[in-house]
Order: structure tokens, then sequence, then C-alpha cells
């Protein structure tokens, strides 16, 4: 088990990357309290990625929690107004926790290219004239972006070409490790932030307020 956490973002974001089999998850969450038995019915690679979440969580929570879903799938600490956010790839689970500003969080492979052929289908006409067709990593961190922001509206049929808005943002300064970026959802303003772990560029979205604010 390897458990990293990230000072890059302020809400605090934690990863597991996924080495155990979907018995030796669940074997975890027993030795630390973890409700665990109604997972066995599902499919091994539910197993897996539940049992890693229900870990993450009691690693910040500090002790086992109940964690449900809506009816779109986003997670719900039960008992807790707690804001949060999963993203699950084969490699990595990640989950992002605030206790006041509404976050989405996604992580996506960064060698993930099938973005380049759908690229139609999530980049605007704006945005496509600062996303060059053949840079991939414009291209992840900007399906990551619209992916977070999703995750935080918790609306998961937005219109993703023209209902979310990327401003213009520029990859130069990454070998630092991260890069900013800001977006508009109708009426919410979005700051963002990129960083690459574990091969993989992992997003935070979260809400500033009105535009013009």
């Amino acid at each position: 088990m390897t458990l990293t956490e990230s000072s890059l973002f302020s809400n605090g974001v934690v990863g597991w990357r996924l080495e155990e089999d979907a018995s030796q998850l669940l074997a975890l969450c027993r030795e630390a309290g973890i409700s665990c038995d109604d997972l066995l019915g599902e499919p091994v690679k539910r197993q897996r990625e539940r049992a890693a979440e229900r870990l993450l969580l009691c690693h910040v929570m500090g002790q086992p929690v109940t964690l449900t879903h809506t009816e779109q799938g986003a997670p719900v600490v039960e008992g807790s107004d707690v804001n949060i956010s999963i993203s699950h790839t084969p490699r990595l689970v990640v989950l992002a926790i605030d206790p006041k500003v509404i976050i989405g969080v996604d992580a996506e492979q960064a060698d993930r290219a099938q973005v380049l052929r759908v690229r139609d289908k999530f980049l605007n006409t704006t945005e496509k004239q600062f996303i060059h067709p053949d840079d991939l990593a414009a291209h992840v961190i900007a399906w990551t972006a619209k992916e977070a922001i999703i995750k935080a509206e918790r609306n998961s049929a937005l219109d993703w070409t023209n209902g979310i808005m990327l401003d213009p943002f520029s990859l130069d300064g990454f070998e630092q490790g991260t890069i900013t970026l800001t977006a508009r959802c109708a009426a919410a303003r979005y700051g963002l932030a990129t960083r690459l772990v574990e091969g993989h560029y992992i997003t935070l979205a979260s809400l500033t307020g009105q535009p013009g604010q």
C-alpha cells in the first residue's frame, strides 16, 4: 500500500496507489474496523475502488465513517456536511475533502492519448484556439478540469463543451509541478490547480464565486 498526501491543495488531497487486490483491501478495511461486507457481492473492480475510498476516508477523518452516494453518484459522508470528491483510475484512487468550500477532483493517466481523438466532444471553439491539437498534456488537463467541475456541480448532465468554459492557460513553468486554471460554469467561477503525481494529472476544482467577484 502506498498512501501519498499532496501539500499542493489546502483542502487536503490524498491518493492511494492501488497495488493490492480486492481481498487485500477488504482485509485492510476489517483490520481498521471499517464495514465492508456490503461490498462482497459487487464486481471485483468496484470492490477495490470502494474499499480504497473507505480506507482513505478513515485516514482523513481519523475514524471509520459511512460513505454513501447520491443518485448522481456523488459521494456523501453520512452524518457530516463536509464537501467530498473522489476519482478513480486503474492505478490510483484520489480523495479531496473540505469542510466549507465546494470542490471536485479528477485524476487521469498522463498518457491517455484517447482524449486527442475526442477533443470535439469536450472542447469548445474558444478553447481549441489555445489548446493545440497535438498537445496531449493540455488535453488531459482540460479533461480533468471539466470533469472536476462536473463533480463539484454534482451534475453529470452538464454540457462538456459549452456548459463549462476554460479560460486560456499555458503549461509554461509546469516543471515546477503545478499549474493553476480558472473556468466558468453558468453563474459560477472555479479556480483549479493541477499537479502531476504518479503518472497522473490530478486536478482540484474549488468554487470561488460568481462572475465578476
